[in-house]
C-alpha cells in the first residue's frame, strides 16, 4: 500500500488535466470527435474517466517497479507519507525550468527551420488554427502529469527494470540502462502520437513520421534525465513549462 496515495493523486490530477485539455483537443480534432456516435459531453466524460483510470494503473505499476531500480516520485512520497524528506529545491527548479525552455526551443527550431520548409502543409495547418492562448496553457496539466506518468514513470521505469533483470541480477542498474530507458520511452512517446497525427493531417508520410517522432521525442530526453537524477516531479515541471509555451504561446 506504500504507493496507493501517490497513484490516486496522480490519477486525480491526470483526470483534471484531461478535462482541462478538452478545449484545445476540440480545436485540433473536433471534426473527428463529432463523428463519434455519442454526444460530445459523453465523449469528453469517457475521455476523462479513461484517462484517470489509466493514469492510476500506470502510476501504481510504475511506482512499484521504480522502487526496485532507484527511481521514484520522492517529493510526493514525502508529502503523502512523510518519508524521505525530499522537497523542491532552488537548483532543481532552475534546472527543470532551463530544461523546459531548452526542450521548447529545440522543438520550435526543428518545426520552423527544418520541417515547415519541407512540409508546406504544416504552415497551412498552423494558419487554420485559432486556439485561444488559455486553452493551450491548460494542456500543461495533462502533459505535465499524465504524460510523465505514462512515459517516464511507467515506460522508462519498465525498460530500466527489464534491463536490470537481464544484465544485473543483484547490483543497482548501470547508467547505460537508464539512458536506454530514457531514449526508448521518448521514442515510444513519439510513436504514440502517430494516430493523432494521421487524423490531423489525413495521412502519415515518411517525413511526417520522422517529424512526429522527433518533435515528441527530443524534449523527452531532457525530461527523462530529470526523472532519473531528481525525481518525477521535476520532469513534470519541465514538461508543463514546455506545453505552456508550445501550445499556449508558440502554436
Amino acid at each position: 500500500m506504500k504507493n496507493l496515495k501517490i497513484a490516486v493523486l496522480l490519477a486525480v490530477l491526470s483526470a483534471i488535466g484531461f478535462l482541462a485539455a478538452t478545449p484545445y483537443l476540440l480545436t485540433m480534432i473536433g471534426d473527428a470527435i463529432a463523428m463519434v456516435p455519442l454526444p460530445v459531453p459523453a465523449v469528453i466524460a469517457l475521455f476523462v474517466l479513461q484517462g484517470g483510470i489509466t493514469a492510476f494503473l500506470l502510476a501504481w505499476a510504475g511506482l512499484t517497479l521504480a522502487g526496485k531500480v532507484g527511481l521514484d516520485a520522492p517529493i510526493l512520497r514525502n508529502w503523502l507519507y512523510k518519508t524521505g524528506g525530499a522537497s523542491f529545491t532552488g537548483p532543481g527548479i532552475v534546472q527543470a525550468v532551463i530544461f523546459g525552455l531548452i526542450g521548447t526551443l529545440l522543438i520550435y527550431l526543428l518545426e520552423r527551420q527544418i520541417f515547415q520548409p519541407l512540409l508546406p502543409i504544416l504552415a497551412e495547418k498552423a494558419q487554420d488554427l485559432n486556439t485561444p492562448v488559455w486553452a493551450g496553457v491548460l494542456t500543461a496539466i495533462q502533459g505535465g502529469v499524465y504524460e510523465e506518468v505514462m512515459v517516464r514513470l511507467f515506460m522508462m521505469t519498465l525498460v530500466v527494470w527489464i534491463l536490470s533483470k537481464l544484465f544485473e541480477r543483484k547490483s543497482a542498474p548501470q547508467a547505460w540502462m537508464y539512458w536506454a530507458g530514457i531514449i526508448t520511452a521518448a521514442f515510444l512517446f513519439g510513436l504514440g502520437h502517430l494516430p493523432a497525427a494521421s487524423v490531423y493531417f489525413g495521412e502519415i508520410t515518411p517525413l511526417l513520421f520522422v517529424r512526429t517522432i522527433a518533435l515528441n521525442g527530443v524534449a523527452g530526453i531532457l525530461f527523462g534525465y530529470l526523472y532519473w537524477k531528481r525525481g518525477l516531479e521535476y520532469a513534470m515541471v519541465a514538461h508543463a513549462i514546455g506545453d505552456i509555451l508550445l501550445h499556449g504561446f508558440l502554436s
